[in-house]
């Protein structure tokens, strides 16, 4: 049964903007280490923007292990959700999947709700307790901590438009 959790944040930008900064984000400036989670070093395959499904990229993480992650639905403006697969390292051992998924909505004409939810199928069951507690109590700041990043950048970059 997979483990599930999620992170939300608002940010003062218009839709169409967050969004693109969100699916156009260098995936190492996105995912940086945060506690004992490692953040990505190294990305190849499709570097440019998510944009269509089947896309495919190979991420390095900062503990030397490694994922790979493809794009499985893909809704301009809307969402978009990748399913990530063959993990090295510590996380092999727990986990057979994962699954992402980004939520944007438009709460006001210049701001912005973005959900990210990430969904974990533990490699076996004897994986379960340990993947729940990563899953509930470490990836909640993982993910707010990347959420924040959007935020800043889209902000940012808004400010100057």
């Amino acid at each position: 049964m997979p483990i599930q959790t999620s992170a939300a944040i608002t940010i003062n930008a218009p839709l169409p903007h967050v969004f693109q900064t969100a699916a156009a984000m260098d995936p190492c400036a996105l995912i940086q280490d945060h506690g004992p989670l490692p953040g990505i070093v190294n990305c190849q395959g499709h570097t440019a923007p998510w944009s269509a499904i089947g896309q495919q990229r190979k991420h390095t993480l900062s503990d030397k292990s490694s994922v790979d992650e493809e794009l499985t639905a893909f809704s301009q403006d809307e969402h978009y959700a990748y399913r990530v697969t063959n993990f090295t390292g510590p996380f092999a051992k727990l986990v057979d999947e994962a699954s992402g998924e980004w939520r944007f909505t438009a709460v006001a004409p210049a701001t912005t709700s973005v959900v990210w939810t990430y969904s974990f199928t533990p490699r076996h069951a004897l994986a379960t307790p340990a993947l729940w507690l990563i899953v509930k109590l470490l990836w909640p700041g993982y993910l707010g901590s990347a959420l924040a990043r959007v935020k800043q950048k889209a902000e940012d970059e808004n400010s100057h438009l």
